[in-house]
């Protein structure tokens, strides 16, 4: 008698139905549990945007908080995406990002299901997987994370199509790429190339429709991109572009440390170590500080390879993040369901996927969550996935894993939503208001929780944030609006009235430095609001003459 069974059916099923009335099935009970899950866990908490990223792009779709006017152009997504956003209307004033990211949330999820109901998994681990994979991204959604997992099931798609070479499982996986690379092309990158071990790639290359559904994925991501850069294209946009690319080694790659360790390099260039600190700090608001000929100018002096070497010795330090408490569940649950099966096309995706991570840690960046999980619920998936044979004791070790697994990442999620929905009922009781410009330093604000994902529309219409920041010289930014009027951040700080500022207490020594130096007078402080979360303090570095 044999007792091996397929690691994909975990429970195996008594009759495989054939045909379309399957598909048909599997796509309804696929959404029907997402939409299900989605709609529970929105009911139970308050979503809160996991980064302020987001809410950047929600500020700049629908033209509140750091914006003067509303724009197509997302910064981190693509133009097209964009187009789409602010196509949506309002529902019940919740903003049409929010709505956006929820639509595509619950399609990535039904697409998940349904591919791995088509690829033999049982309703119960399908279920399982969602929970595991999603419940994070619904709780505290992030537009990398959103990305990632709409490649892991276009992914699916194809291993789907293999099986059953169904047209409609190839174009649905090429409509998921296709949105996946719209939000964040970069990590529909690299959850393919994390996947290239796990997919019969040279079966694809075989099939004439794969082919030519690959040719239409590319034509459509060709058009895209050439959308993109044509709306980026206008001479302020060029400048913007020439300054963010100058900026991101010192704010986004830790090379200000390198800067630091140069006195002549600085001393050359006419700037204090209090300079290249505020510049890597956002500060750039003073043009000869952001000069991108001038960061350039510093970069170019800065050996790679002192660069490198330094980077990677501290990539341990920097992986330990898998081990994180926002990733631990995963990254054990990977590694049990990795060791329980041994199979060598799972350990190259493991290698593939921290050899990622280690690239990350070269260039001066710690992998970000946002990048990590979608890989680790990519590893988990595919250990479900693969098509091997496994005594019947393994495969009820895997499925006990996997529940075990779903379970301690539920509990855990639901007291960090516990927590959160605290926090934003706490934002809303202080409730945040800026009918002019009110200054915020970085990320000081907790906009995650000012501006959470059920924002509506009433609670941005006195919003006017002076954000320095990723978008403080962007064309439609209130910095730029406002200097154009003469309100400029340096004009205002140097006037007897001061500005209002939102700052920790380093980056106002930071700012006391700033003015000694370049100004010759002291920062003078004066608290004007304090709340829990924030605090709006009066500063100013005008002079005793003035």
């Amino acid at each position: 008698m044999n007792t091996n069974v397929s690691t994909s059916q975990l429970i195996p099923t008594k009759a495989r139905p054939h045909g379309d009335a399957r598909l048909v099935r599997h796509l309804l009970m696929a959404a029907a549990i997402s939409i299900a899950w989605v709609v529970l866990l929105c009911a139970t908490f308050d979503p809160k945007w996991d980064t302020n990223d987001d809410v950047g792009m929600s500020m700049i779709a629908h033209g509140y908080g750091v914006v003067d006017y509303g724009s197509d152009l997302l910064l981190f997504s693509n133009v097209v995406w964009g187009l789409i956003i602010r196509s949506l209307p309002s529902v019940d004033g919740i903003l049409g990002y929010s709505i956006a990211t929820l639509l595509v949330l619950t399609l990535a999820g039904s697409a998940v299901v349904y591919f791995l109901l088509r690829v033999g998994v049982r309703p119960i681990a399908a279920g399982l997987i969602l929970t595991v994979a999603f419940m994070r991204p619904i709780l505290f959604p992030q537009f990398t994370e959103t990305a990632g997992l709409l490649a892991i099931a276009a992914v699916l798609g194809l291993l789907a199509f293999d099986r059953h070479r169904s047209a409609f499982d190839l174009v649905l996986a090429c409509c998921l790429a296709f949105l996946a690379y719209l939000i964040r092309d970069q990590e529909l990158a690299l959850v393919v190339a994390v996947a290239l071990p796990l997919v019969p790639w040279r079966k694809l290359a075989a099939s004439r429709a794969a082919r030519f559904a690959a040719a239409g994925l590319a034509i459509c991501i060709l058009a895209a991109t050439v959308a993109n850069v044509r709306a980026y294209s206008s001479p302020e946009w060029q400048t913007f572009r020439q300054q963010n690319l100058a900026r991101a080694p010192l704010t986004d790659f830790g090379a200000a440390k390198f800067i630091l360790e140069r006195p002549d390099l600085m001393q050359r260039h006419g700037l204090s170590p209090n300079d290249i600190v505020l510049v890597s700090r956002w500060f750039f608001v003073d043009p000869h500080l952001s000069n991108p000929e001038l960061l350039w100018a510093l970069m170019s002096e800065i050996p790679p390879q002192t660069v490198l070497e330094k980077n990677l010795t501290s990539s341990v330090s920097d992986l330990s993040l898998l081990l994180g408490p926002q990733l631990l569940t995963l990254t054990l649950l990977g590694a049990a369901l990795l060791m329980i099966l041994l199979q060598p096309r799972l350990f190259v995706a493991w290698f593939i996927c921290l050899a990622a991570f280690l690239a990350f840690t070269a260039i001066g960046r710690s992998p970000p969550i946002r990048v990590c999980l979608p890989l680790s619920a990519l590893l988990i998936i595919a250990a479900v996935t693969m098509d091997i044979r496994v005594s019947r004791w393994r495969r009820r070790i895997l499925f006990v894993t996997l529940l075990a697994g779903a379970l301690v990442n539920s509990w855990n999620l639901v007291g960090e939503a516990i927590a959160s929905d605290r926090a934003i009922a706490q934002a809303r009781q202080n409730r945040f208001v800026s009918p002019e410009s009110i200054f915020v330093w970085g990320d000081t604000l907790p906009y995650e929780l000012v501006f959470p994902l059920f924002t509506r529309e009433r609670d941005v219409r006195s919003t006017r944030i002076y954000g320095l920041g990723v978008v403080t010289l962007a064309p439609y930014s209130v910095p730029t609006a406002d200097e154009v009027r003469g309100q400029g951040f340096l004009t205002r700080l140097r006037s007897q009235a001061g500005i209002p500022l939102i700052a920790t207490a380093s980056e106002e020594s930071l700012l006391n430095t700033y003015c000694l130096e370049h100004y010759g007078a002291p920062l003078r402080t004066s608290v004007a609001t304090r709340t829990p979360l924030w605090t709006i303090t009066n500063v100013s570095c005008a002079s005793s003459a003035q």
